[in-house]
């Protein structure tokens, strides 16, 4: 048996040489058009706003929307004044508004950070403008 031996190089070639090379696609390449990826952080965003919102929505029911059970199983409530008004009138012209502002205080932190976060995956060397 009589061995072969190789003195030169072999070089050794894919059938995909004429592939063109995997090209890094940033973010924003994603979104704008429409792929896979693009449609996950476009989904991600719109989930994050759409938690923010339900949570200011079932909140508001729970605090605001249960009131007229509250005046309803506690009559003395109803029937308490203060400064010759009654007191469901104050809860609902003086009190009710500073919770208002509070949660949509919340609700605006919390869409602007989502936003926020957003903006620094589809573009991270644009500097914050705060």
């Amino acid at each position: 048996m009589t061995e072969k031996q190789y003195t030169g190089r072999v070089r050794v070639t894919s059938p995909l040489t004429t592939a063109p090379a995997h090209v890094r696609r940033s973010v924003r390449q994603e979104i704008d058009e429409s792929t896979g990826i693009g449609e996950v952080y476009m989904r991600s965003l719109i989930r994050a706003q759409l938690r923010a919102a339900l949570t200011v929505a079932a909140t508001l029911m729970l605090s605001i929307g249960a009131l007229p059970l509250i005046f309803l199983a506690f009559d003395s409530v109803t029937e308490m004044h203060v400064l010759g008004v009654p007191v469901p009138w104050w809860i609902l012209g003086v009190l009710v508004y500073p919770g208002l502002f509070a949660l949509g205080w919340v609700y605006i932190r919390q869409v602007e950070r989502a936003e926020r976060d957003f903006t620094e995956l589809v573009e991270p060397h644009r500097p914050d403008p705060q």
